[in-house]
């Protein structure tokens, strides 16, 4: 799962930068407590984006269904912000087969996922209009019941041969 800040270097422009930092520590805060309820492993905070993965360390059976609750908090919340902090966001979320593990040289390791499975939902949340969740059809199925008005899509992604079908899920 990646989720990313609309508009975050516009907003930067026109700010004080101790005002970013608390913004920025707010969204932190929302995002990384709902992935912790959920039981997902927060992999990096990078400027305005946070990537997160479920299943791993622990394996859960019901990982997809895990990631999509948490977006779904992360857009609750950020909804609730107060008017003059409130940010708007896209997810992306993909469900697959990923190396997980440490990576990295001799004096530094970083554990993180790897593979196609990780590169399609860092797309999925760039191609994400704000307030958007995208997910793929491994994500989607486990939880297709809950999102009748879901919308289908089929996205041209960077780097991806073929076109991915991705599955658009309204905020609650």
């Amino acid at each position: 799962m990646f989720v990313d800040i609309r508009g975050y270097t516009s907003l930067v422009e026109q700010m004080d930068p101790a005002e970013v930092a608390i913004r920025l520590n707010r969204f932190y805060d929302i995002a990384t407590n709902a992935i912790f309820r959920h039981d997902g492993t927060l992999d990096k905070l990078v400027g305005d984006e946070v990537m997160a993965f479920f299943g791993a360390p622990l394996h859960w059976r019901d990982h997809a269904r895990r990631a999509v609750t948490t977006a779904m908090e992360i857009m609750r919340e950020v909804a609730a912000m107060p008017e003059h902090d409130r940010l708007q966001v896209g997810i992306g979320i993909s469900t697959g087969e990923a190396f997980v593990g440490n990576v990295g040289g001799k004096d530094f390791t970083d554990y993180t996922v790897l593979g196609d499975t990780v590169n399609v939902a860092a797309r999925l949340q760039g191609a994400a209009a704000p307030s958007e969740i995208l997910l793929t059809q491994d994500s989607f199925d486990p939880v297709a019941r809950q999102f009748p008005k879901a919308t289908r899509r089929e996205l041209e992604l960077k780097g991806k041969t073929e076109p991915v079908v991705a599955w658009e899920i309204a905020r609650e």
